[in-house]
């Protein structure tokens, strides 16, 4: 074989494998997609925001704030803070009911995906995705917070 020849041969081979990776790549994109979309859906039904929205307003008088922070849509120094603990890979939407008494307090509620699903943690404990193991778990964790 000429050296063209095998010059010519390596680049079909190299063309057939950027193609496979570029499959692959859309593939993985497609997949981070569905997954964050499916993350989006379940805070949603999940109503996290008004739950920590009628904590605010009845439990603190409106005195405490309620952040939302998207993994995924936070600029990538923001992004680098926020993940801490977390993989730096791991798409997780966090919604974080703020307020001062006696020092900082916080309810941080976490929705992310792993290898094993998705969770939902509060203030790192994980319960199960369902309203009605949200509700108690943040009157619990609310308790804790203020150990009461």
């Amino acid at each position: 074989m000429t050296w063209r020849d095998s010059l010519s041969e390596l680049k079909e081979e190299l063309a057939n494998v950027r193609a496979e990776r570029l499959s692959q790549a859309s593939d993985e994109d497609a997949e981070i997609e569905k997954e964050r979309e499916e993350l989006s859906r379940l805070a949603d039904s999940l109503g996290v925001s008004e739950l920590l929205g009628d904590m605010n307003r009845t439990l603190l008088d409106g005195q405490g704030s309620v952040e939302k922070i998207v993994s995924w849509d936070t600029d990538e120094e923001a992004g680098d803070e926020f993940i801490g603990e977390e993989e730096e890979d791991a798409d997780v939407i966090a919604l974080i009911l703020t307020w001062d008494e006696r020092g900082e307090r916080e309810l941080a509620i976490d929705l992310g995906v792993t290898d094993d699903g998705v969770y939902v943690q509060i203030n790192g404990i994980e319960i199960r995705a369902e309203r009605e193991a949200l509700e108690p778990a943040l009157l619990q964790a609310f308790r804790d917070e203020l150990e009461l």
